[in-house]
């Protein structure tokens, strides 16, 4: 009998932790949001980094009076927190946040998609490259990026050579460092 309450104690313990540690991860970080108007709010995001597919599809906004709301990207233009910038882009007419890795004239962007498998969800990242006049996101080829990136920076393809694809895989750390690199230089020229 005692035994049993033992097991009853431990099993309520380990699930008020289970709960507590959960509860734990959704934690609000300064941020921003940018909203409809094109004005800027200051306040705070909702942020889960076990669901890192939640920043794509929708934000939790705190702005400085308290007042909490959940956004779509359709009403929307942009959000961010700690150095994260995710924009609101509306491609084959569904709106959605990507997440942008660079910043100047060419931009590559990381998008979250969900697929189902046999009644299953899960969710798939792609990635796109766009810049300043472009109408819509450009699908990296993963297996011919370099090729992408020489076309893209025609006016200085050393920073093209530079990008590391010895897998055939996108390198993205690589694919950041270079375009960040090329961005810097065109910015200076």
């Amino acid at each position: 009998m005692i035994q049993n309450g033992y097991k009853l104690l431990l099993a309520a313990f380990l699930a008020g932790f289970t709960f507590s540690t959960t509860q734990a991860q959704i934690t609000f970080t300064k941020g921003y949001l940018v909203n409809e108007k094109g004005d800027t709010l200051r306040g705070e995001v909702k942020m889960n980094p076990k669901k890192e597919q939640d920043y794509y599809a929708r934000v939790t906004f705190k702005d400085a009076s308290g007042t909490q709301k959940n956004y779509k990207p359709a009403k929307v233009k942009a959000y961010g927190f700690d150095n994260e910038h995710f924009v609101s882009i509306t491609k084959n007419d569904e709106a959605l946040f990507y997440k942008r890795l660079t910043k100047g004239s060419i931009l590559l962007y990381k998008g979250a998609f969900e697929v189902v498998v046999m009644n299953k969800a899960s969710f798939e990242f792609e990635y796109f490259l766009f810049r300043e006049g472009d109408k819509k996101l450009t699908d990296v080829k993963e297996g011919k990026f370099k090729k992408q990136l020489q076309e893209w920076m025609k006016d200085g393809q050393e920073y093209a050579e530079a990008y590391n694809d010895s897998d055939k895989k996108l390198n993205v750390e690589s694919a950041i460092e270079v375009i960040n690199k090329y961005n810097d230089w065109k910015k200076n020229n």
